[in-house]
């Protein structure tokens, strides 16, 4: 359990597009029907909601970011008006990650594989 938590709040490593957007639609979904739920019980309660979701939120960004040998310091460009989180949402979105390892980790299409192992399929 602890483990899942921390997948979700690590800022280190590097993260893939599909499992970013997979990642932020789910923690944006339970957010919302947390939301809904306390909200209906106390207003002010809801508000114990968001610093975990912006942790997580971060935490997606930064690891998106560091997929394309980028710092978390380009989550800075959203402050820029109207251009700023056009860019930082083309960048998390649209770009593809670096080939191969870089400063932040090993390429996550190729973790996993074994380039080396040989599968010998004979008929019978």
């Amino acid at each position: 359990m602890m483990r899942t938590i921390m997948a979700w709040l690590r800022w280190r490593g590097r993260l893939r597009r599909s499992s970013f957007f997979w990642m932020l639609l789910a923690s944006a979904a339970v957010f919302t029907v947390l939301y809904v739920f306390i909200d209906g019980l106390d207003h002010t309660a809801s508000l114990v909601l968001y610093p975990p979701a912006f942790a997580v939120w971060l935490s997606l960004m930064v690891r998106r970011l560091h997929d394309q040998a980028r710092s978390g310091g380009w989550l800075l460009v959203a402050i820029v008006p109207a251009l700023g989180p056009l860019l930082l949402a083309m960048l998390l979105l649209f770009k593809r990650g670096t080939e191969g390892g870089n400063q932040y980790g090993d390429d996550p299409r190729t973790r996993g594989r074994d380039y080396l192992q040989v599968s010998i399929h004979e008929p019978a």
